[in-house]
């Protein structure tokens, strides 16, 4: 696993070398109701976990979640995203994605998950696909599961507006389980832009998620 994050971080820190760089934080609120047992509600409110322009933004996502666990889900939802103070930025996306994850030797879970995002961003409709890889500490249930769990990512997404890979990003953080439905995730991210108006973004995101 630190094999894994330290080559995609040096690989997204040498890309974006010679590029200006923003500082963010990101904010964000995952709500999660599983209705039945394979049927999940995910409802998402967050502040520039995506940004693509230099202006701040907000997104709210609401997603339908079908569970085959532990092998993985697939989801379907809709999103909208516009810039905060102005009507410069406003994108409609619809989401579906497809999750399959393997555990591994020592506790080592690797995630797999591929979205496609047909978009209307401004009323210009464009789509992308995005493949991102994730590896974690797969934490066994006792006191240890509610304190400790690690992860690295690494995606890659193609735009079809460019007709080629206009970002890469990469997370490191760990998720803290605190009892009942509350957790919450810490993580530094960096997104490195070939293509738009923002070049690259170094950020400290903080998702609080509550599952019922």
């Amino acid at each position: 696993m630190r094999l894994f994050v330290v080559a995609a971080l040096i690989g997204l820190a040498g890309a974006a070398a010679a590029q200006g760089t923003s500082y963010e934080t990101w904010p964000e609120l995952d709500i999660f109701w599983r209705q039945a047992e394979h049927q999940r509600n995910f409802f998402e409110l967050s502040n520039s976990a995506d940004r693509e322009g230099v202006k701040n933004e907000s997104s709210v996502g609401v997603y339908q979640d079908y569970l085959f666990l532990p092998l993985g889900y697939l989801r379907g939802g809709f999103r909208e995203t516009f810039s905060m103070g102005d009507a410069s930025y406003r994108e409609s996306r619809i989401v579906a994605e497809a999750v399959l994850g393997r555990t591994m030797p020592a506790d080592i879970r690797a995630i797999n998950r591929l979205r496609v995002e047909p978009r209307w961003v401004n009323e210009e409709y464009s789509y992308r696909v995005r493949d991102r890889i994730q590896v974690e500490r797969e934490l066994k249930p006792g006191i240890a599961r509610k304190l400790l769990g690690p992860y690295g990512t690494f995606e890659a997404y193609y735009d079809s507006k460019y007709n080629t890979i206009s970002r890469l990003a990469g997370r490191v953080g760990n998720k803290m389980w605190f009892g009942g439905p509350t957790s919450l995730d810490v993580y530094l991210a960096r997104q490195v832009n070939s293509r738009g108006s923002l070049r690259a973004v170094d950020a400290l995101g903080v998702t609080l998620q509550l599952s019922y």
